[in-house]
């Protein structure tokens, strides 16, 4: 098995350990795998975030497509998605503030960010925050 591993993914730890770090057991950050992200433009950002909002119920489904909104990207590299939300509704990975404690419905918010990033793709976001609004639409 040792020897199917490359050059470029070999690395040394000094206790072996076999708990899980990231969502399917891979290290969440591999600095010898990490690639500088992009800036993107203010056109592009507006783009993207137009396709969201006309695309919205396809992305994210029928049922959170009524409870959410995409509102605007933040951050330096425009890989922070905010996101307007009715406060009354329970998303399925928990909470709007915070993620369950059960791995299945954790998971949930993973697709969730999944099928936000597959559609505004090649670009991608690291981070989905919630704003609780009184009326979405």
């Amino acid at each position: 098995m040792v020897e199917g591993i490359s050059d470029s993914e070999f690395y040394e730890v000094e206790e072996l350990t076999t708990y899980q770090v990231g969502p399917m057991g891979d290290p969440l950050y591999r600095p010898w795998n990490y690639e500088k992200k992009n800036l993107l433009s203010q056109n592009d950002t507006e783009s993207y975030l137009k396709y969201l909002i006309s695309n919205w119920e396809s992305i994210v489904g029928k049922e959170l497509s009524r409870v959410t909104k995409p509102y605007v990207f933040t951050g330096e590299k425009a890989r922070r998605l905010l996101v307007y939300c009715e406060e009354s509704y329970n998303p399925p990975w928990g909470a709007w503030s915070h993620l369950s404690n059960i791995e299945s419905e954790r998971r949930s918010f993973t697709a969730f960010r999944k099928a936000v990033n597959k559609a505004i793709s090649p670009h991608e976001v690291d981070h989905i925050d919630f704003i609780i609004e009184e009326n979405i639409k």
